[in-house]
C-alpha cells in the first residue's frame, strides 16, 4: 500500500479516537465555548489598556466543572479581543483569574467589559503563546507583539488602541517600540522556522484542516489529564 494511504488512515484513526476522546470528556467538563452557549458562564475584563498579559475572570455557574484552553479567543463588542494564555480548570460554582494576550493592537481594554467565546486561534499562535513566560515581562511583551504580527500579517499599527496603551504604561518610545517589534519579527520567524514572506500570507488561519484539528484533539486531551490529575500549567 501507498505510504501516503497509510498515514492518511492512521491520521484518520486517530482524529476518530480524538472524537471519542472528546465525547468522553464532555460528560466530565465543559468546553468554555459550550457553557457560554449554555448561559453558565461569565467572562469580565479585569485589567486595564496596556496591561501584559491581560487577567480575566471566568465565573462558572454550571453543574460541571469548566475547561478553559489556551487559544480560545474573547471576543467584545466595546472591549478588546484576547486571545487565553494558560489552561486551567474551574470547579461548577466558582471562579478564577485567566491570563490572556490582547488579540489585535487597534483595540483597547475596558475593565469590567464582557467577552464573549469564539474560534480557536492558529496553531502558530498557540505555539508562541506555549513559548512565553507570563510571569516575565519582558518576555510576555515579546509575545504579545509576536501575536499581533501574527493577527496583522506583519502589519502592526503602532498607532492605535492597545499599542499606544501598551507604550505609555511600559514608557516605551517609538524608537524603542519599533526595535521591540522588529526583534519580536526575528525571533518568531527563527521560532516558526518561516520566512519574512511568510508572515503576510499567515494571520489567524482558524485551525480547519484535519491535520490542525488533530492537534486540537491531542492538546485538548493533554489539558484533559492535566485538568484531571491536578498537574498545574502556570
Amino acid at each position: 500500500m501507498n505510504i501516503r494511504a497509510i498515514l492518511l488512515v492512521l491520521l484518520v484513526i486517530l482524529f476518530s479516537l480524538g472524537c471519542v476522546l472528546f465525547s468522553f470528556m464532555s460528560f466530565d467538563s465543559n468546553s468554555l465555548k459550550d457553557a457560554y452557549q449554555e448561559g453558565n458562564v461569565e467572562i469580565i475584563q479585569n485589567t486595564t489598556a496596556g496591561t501584559v498579559p491581560h487577567v480575566i475572570e471566568i465565573k462558572n455557574t454550571g453543574k460541571k466543572p469548566l475547561m478553559v484552553e489556551t487559544g480560545q479567543i474573547l471576543t467584545s463588542n466595546s472591549s478588546q479581543d484576547l486571545v487565553v494564555a494558560q489552561n486551567k480548570k474551574i470547579n461548577q460554582n466558582s471562579s478564577a483569574e485567566v491570563k490572556a494576550y490582547c488579540f489585535q493592537p487597534e483595540q483597547k481594554a475596558i475593565p469590567g467589559s464582557k467577552l464573549i467565546p469564539s474560534n480557536k486561534a492558529s496553531s502558530q499562535i498557540k505555539e508562541v503563546i506555549k513559548n512565553s513566560n507570563l510571569l516575565d515581562k519582558n518576555n510576555a511583551t515579546q509575545t504579545q507583539l509576536q501575536i499581533w504580527i501574527l493577527v496583522s500579517q506583519d502589519n502592526v499599527n503602532l498607532n492605535s488602541g492597545e499599542a499606544i496603551a501598551l507604550m505609555e504604561k511600559q514608557e516605551i518610545t517609538s524608537a524603542k517600540i519599533l526595535q521591540e517589534l522588529s526583534d519580536a519579527r526575528n525571533n518568531l520567524i527563527k521560532t516558526l522556522n518561516i520566512t519574512t514572506e511568510d508572515l503576510k500570507n499567515m494571520g489567524n488561519n482558524s485551525t480547519s484542516n484535519i491535520l490542525n484539528e488533530l492537534y486540537n484533539v491531542i492538546t485538548g486531551f493533554i489539558n484533559w489529564i492535566k485538568n484531571s490529575f491536578g498537574i498545574q500549567t502556570i
